[in-house]
């Protein structure tokens, strides 16, 4: 099934997309989230800050410890949090939680996140500070454990440092997500546009007159169809370069010799070897006929092959026009001693088609019988109706010989222009090698096929179908 050109790019459109997308909320995502937690830790640090101010004069207010556990509570930041104040003696004071009062906070093991509660430059006790869901372990819960190291700047907006954090952040991941988009993007216009590179280069090499030249396709989109296009448009063209040296050579063949006739003989008369009569002259006028059908033909085939041969269609009786051309022929056949014969099988419908070429098209059949049939053979030509499909029908003309007959290697050529298949046809029995080819695209033109049969020493049979309407 061919995968469509548009569902290719729209598929790496979407990648990209999804690509940038993905990357930048990951970065975003990681960024933010350190973001945030450092804006806790520094909130909660200024929280933890000035709870331990406001117990230092707690403490300084009242020389001692007594009721700090009914002041403690009013201190928590948010449900969950827990507060422990120890004495200088490392003794637990007071706790949110009730439950470690009169307990060693090394034995608790909160010496090492204390913070100092200063007073007069005399530590008068430890503030703990226990963050709901932090991480911290103590008595089976999951606690953070939270201290104050180093004061922190009283004039300092959390809000602002956290959303300059994330700004920068979003640009961060904006550029990365920006640059994997634009790599992604160049592989993949790599990828899309390498057929049409390599159509670039083909074309290039077939302008320059390399028509072996293919490209190499792995795709069956539509630029993969265009390969395939273009790979076709390329062995046609190296089709039609070797048909056009072949026949160029051809023609410059078959011109010299009638040429070289002439010449020979119109020297011999001007330098005396030959006299100015009436065989001589007669010599330079078949080869000058002889070249003019040869130009005729030329013509005939080369409108023929390229589709600009224009025919007058009209509505004819076939079996009249045959009937007319094998009158014309008779004197010729007799001369050769040859039996011209018309069978008629059915009643025959009128054709739509171009009395003058098809009038050629028989003359150049019966003439090629007349000139391979021997001394005492028969030619005959019948026709008969045929159904080309259910419902067309059409006129199967056959002109049957009782020559030499053509061996079955050579049969595909024969309708091939200058094909000869031996010496027996030759230009010396007034054949230009472009009377089949003529008569295959002659009927060609009609809507018509053309093939042949033939038994070595038995004859051949030359047949062509004319539909009874012109698909023309």
């Amino acid at each position: 099934m061919m995968r469509s050109l548009t569902w290719k790019l729209t598929g790496a459109l979407l990648f990209i997309v999804v690509i940038s997308i993905g990357l930048m909320a990951y970065l975003v995502n990681r960024s933010t989230t350190s973001q945030f937690q450092q804006y806790v830790i520094q909130g909660n640090a200024m929280h933890t800050q000035g709870i331990d101010n406001s117990l230092a004069a707690f403490y300084s207010e009242q020389q001692s410890w007594n009721g700090v556990q009914t002041i403690l509570p009013g201190m928590l930041r948010m449900d969950g949090d827990r507060l422990i104040v120890a004495n200088s003696s490392g003794i637990v004071v007071a706790d949110t939680a009730g439950s470690t009062v009169g307990q060693s906070a090394d034995e608790l093991g909160l010496t090492a996140y204390g913070t100092a509660i200063v007073v007069s430059g005399r530590q008068v006790g430890s503030l703990y500070y226990l963050a709901y869901g932090s991480g911290g372990m103590m008595g089976g819960g999951m606690m953070g454990m939270m201290g104050v190291s180093q004061p922190a700047p009283a004039n300092i907006n959390l809000e602002t440092q956290f959303l300059s954090a994330a700004d920068r952040s979003l640009w961060i991941a904006g550029l990365a997500a920006v640059a994997a988009a634009l790599l992604v993007g160049i592989l993949l216009t790599q990828w899309l546009t390498r057929p049409i590179r390599a159509l670039t280069k083909g074309a290039r090499q077939i302008s320059e007159g390399n028509f072996n030249y293919r490209v190499e396709t792995r795709s069956n989109d539509e630029v993969g169809v265009l390969v395939q296009s273009f790979n076709t448009m390329a062995a046609n063209l190296t089709r039609s370069e070797q048909t056009r040296r072949r026949m160029t050579a051809d023609i410059a063949h078959e011109l010299r010799t009638p040429l070289t006739i002439i010449e020979g003989t119109v020297d011999g008369m001007l330098d005396g070897v030959f006299t100015c009569d009436r065989e001589h002259l007669t010599t330079v006028k078949e080869q000058t006929v002889l070249l003019t059908r040869l130009i005729g033909d030329l013509r005939d085939l080369s409108l023929a092959e390229s589709g600009q041969l224009k025919l007058e269609l009209a509505q004819e009786d076939i079996i009249e026009l045959i009937k007319r051309k094998l009158v014309q022929l008779e004197v010729t056949a007799t001369e050769h001693g040859l039996q011209l014969t018309l069978d008629v099988q059915g009643i025959i419908p009128q054709l739509t088609i171009d009395r003058m070429r098809i009038e050629q098209v028989i003359a150049n059949l019966l003439t090629n019988a007349i000139h391979h049939t021997p001394h005492g053979g028969r030619i005959m030509v019948s026709v008969k109706t045929t159904m080309a499909g259910q419902s067309e029908q059409s006129a199967l003309i056959a002109v049957s010989d009782t020559g030499e007959g053509i061996a079955a290697e050579h049969l595909p050529h024969i309708y091939e222009r200058f094909y000869r298949v031996s010496d027996s046809r030759a230009r010396s029995e007034g054949g230009t090698g472009l009377g089949l080819a003529i008569v295959k695209h002659l009927v060609q033109a009609h809507g018509g096929k053309v093939w042949a049969e033939s038994e070595p020493g038995k004859g051949s049979t030359f047949f062509f179908t004319l539909p009874a309407v012109s698909k023309v």
